[in-house]
């Protein structure tokens, strides 16, 4: 039966992974830049910006100590992450493997409603800012001074008026966009909500499944456990994860980096003044594999480890784990091992090295992964599973289409009000998901009436036709508007672009609204047809 928690456990370990790996990047920094050679470069740049213009001498002595304390630096921090790469183990030893209960559930925050992107209110325009000097006694005595003054009082009067405008537009922008947030930010927290709801009643199924010891719930166990443990930036985690019951038996892929994204290139910098560059000194291709080498081996142990020590029910008794890096489209086995639980207790990880060990475990290792050589897996895993953040991935946007009839409504209506548009509200038009209104354009040279017909297309291949253009230029031209807005979620068929053109209509997409409502409201929204269609947003 499908328990139905295997999406969330999944979704849960990519974000543990997302959130270790950006702790681990951000410590690794802390520690870059207490390296003293950094702090040597920082010092040295800003004795060279600080150097006094009148002598470029000395200006020029700095700047060359300050290329030379970079290119030092350069090297540290090579070395730095060098040493990462030796203690991978060792720092995995000493990890807390323990899994808080609460650490899966949703703690159910409401989205904090965030007015920052809201339209802004204009300073309102004050007459004393835009009337002209009046001039003097004297200054009128002059020939046609009264008249040129009367002008400048007209001119500014005119640009008044128009900042006026301006001014009680963006406040009506500002309040519509306020109504279109609130909506937002209501179906945010219904959504968060649910979600909360749904995540928690999936971690009590899990955890109850994972008590009596089930395939999907081991499985998602593991893939937990070892997204919890940080690496270096260089490795992406994609793992797979496979557990036999009968068998106890765990078996899990995992891509790692090859040596070219995981292994400094070099390690000692210096500055070619010559050529004004900073040049690195290549490290033997031997040191790097070997430096490779290691890193896998310790990764082996490493995550053994975590999955035997993180087993406190004791369901598995066994682990098939594989090491693949990519070869162009083609996955490549480094390293494979099947290890019992009995045997890896036996060793002492705190002591020894990491090939010594793996040799006790039969491990398959090749001796030159730089060269991506696969090994024969001693169990093949079937790495089609692999989860990534697109597999898991949740829209969060304010999708229209998952709307009720009544939501998008107002949310159309107040995204025209948000333009100035005045008039009645909008009804339902005669098909079915179309909303249409006689609204007012109070402009006092382009405005008048609008024709407003808005079309929600829940098919994901319908595209407004002809037709419908055909039908506003009708009815725009009974009651002669002034123009007319055919809007529709989806897109334009051929040929309506065109009509549109030079007949007064303005034509909107989705694409477009998605925009207005991200300047109008600040919110992030979307127009994406939900794979089943909820009859609350069916159309109207």
């Amino acid at each position: 039966m499908n328990r139905g928690f295997e999406s969330i456990i999944d979704r849960l370990a990519r974000e543990f992974w997302r959130a270790a790996h950006t702790r681990e990047q951000q410590h690794a920094q802390s520690q870059s830049r207490s390296l003293a050679e950094v702090r040597a470069l920082d010092q040295a740049q800003r004795a060279w910006e600080e150097a006094p213009a009148a002598d470029p001498v000395a200006s020029e002595r700095l700047r060359l100590a300050w290329r030379q304390a970079e290119a030092a630096a350069q090297g540290a921090r090579a070395k730095f992450e060098m040493a990462r790469l030796a203690r991978l183990l060792s720092d995995g030893l000493t990890r807390d493997l323990r899994i808080p209960p609460a650490d899966l559930r949703a703690r159910n925050t409401p989205p904090v409603l965030d007015t920052r992107h809201l339209p802004k209110i204009l300073a309102k325009p004050e007459w004393e800012t835009f009337a002209p000097e009046k001039p003097g006694r004297l200054a009128l005595a002059m020939p046609g001074a009264s008249g040129r003054y009367e002008q400048a009082v007209a001119k500014a009067r005119s640009e008044f008026v128009h900042a006026e405008r301006e001014y009680e537009a963006s406040k009506i922008r500002r309040t519509q966009g306020s109504m279109i947030l609130q909506i937002a930010q209501q179906k945010a927290t219904e959504a968060a909500r649910a979600e909360s709801a749904r995540q928690n009643a999936a971690v009590a199924d899990f955890e109850g499944a994972l008590l009596r010891g089930e395939a999907a719930a081991v499985t998602g166990y593991a893939r937990i456990v070892l997204s919890r443990s940080p690496y270096p930036e260089a490795f992406q985690q994609t793992l797979a994860a496979h557990y036999v019951e009968n068998l106890k038996l765990l078996a899990i892929g995992y891509d790692v980096p090859t040596l070219d994204a995981a292994v400094p290139t070099a390690l000692d910098y210096h500055y070619n003044a010559a050529e004004d560059a900073i040049q690195g000194a290549t490290v033997g291709d031997a040191v790097r594999a070997q430096a490779y080498a290691g890193a896998l081996q310790q990764i082996v142990l490493r995550s053994l480890h975590e999955l035997f020590a993180a087993d406190p029910l004791r369901h598995v008794n066994a682990v098939v784990l594989n090491l693949y890096a990519s070869d162009g489209d083609a996955r490549i086995c480094l390293a494979s091992v099947h290890a019992a639980r009995a045997d890896f207790a036996a060793l002492v990880l705190t002591e020894g090295d990491a090939a010594t060990h793996l040799a006790a475990l039969g491990a398959r290792v090749w001796a030159r992964p730089d060269a991506l050589q696969a090994v024969t897996p001693v169990a093949g895993v079937d790495m089609t599973q692999v989860v990534t953040d697109a597999d898991v991935a949740v829209d969060r946007r304010f999708n229209l289409m998952t709307l009720s009839d009544k939501d998008f409504t107002q949310v159309m209506f107040h995204l025209l009000r948000s333009h100035g548009f005045e008039g009645p509200p909008l009804v339902p038009g005669e098909k079915g998901g179309m909303l249409m209104c006689r609204a007012w354009d109070p402009h006092p040279i382009f405005g008048g009436d609008v024709v407003v017909h808005i079309f929600r297309e829940m098919d994901r291949s319908a595209r407004l036709e002809l037709t419908a253009a055909r039908a506003m230029l009708s009815e725009m031209q009974q009651i002669g508007a002034a123009r007319g807005m055919l809007i529709t979620t989806g897109e334009f068929d051929d040929g309506v672009e065109e009509f549109a053109r030079d007949r007064r209509i303005e034509l909107l997409s989705g694409h477009h609204l998605v925009f207005l409502l991200k300047e109008n409201a600040g919110v992030d929204a979307s127009v994406v047809v939900p794979e089943t269609v909820d009859a609350t947003a069916a159309p109207f």
